[in-house]
C-alpha cells in the first residue's frame, strides 16, 4: 500500500508559470500588493525611494528614507 500524497502534491509543479496557483502575482495579491507593469508615479513615496537609490545606491537605504519618502521630505 502506497501513502497517500494528497490529490495535487506535485502536479503544480508540471504546469507552466503563470497557471501555477503559487506564483509570484499570487503569492503578492494575497499579501496585498500588486506587481506593476509601469513605474511609480513621480510624486509617490516609492518614486522617491528609487530616486534615492539610483543616485546613492540601495545599499545606502534606511529605514529613516522610508519614512522621510512617505513623508514628502526624500
Amino acid at each position: 500500500m502506497r501513502p497517500h500524497t494528497g490529490p495535487s502534491s506535485l502536479r503544480w509543479r508540471d504546469e507552466p508559470s503563470g497557471q501555477r496557483p503559487y506564483d509570484l502575482a499570487f503569492a503578492l495579491q494575497v499579501t496585498g500588493f500588486e506587481l506593476a507593469a509601469e513605474p511609480p508615479a513621480p510624486d509617490t513615496p516609492l518614486a522617491r525611494i528609487l530616486a534615492y537609490a539610483s543616485e546613492h545606491g540601495y545599499e545606502s537605504l534606511t529605514d529613516e528614507h522610508f519614512e522621510l519618502a512617505k513623508a514628502g521630505l526624500l
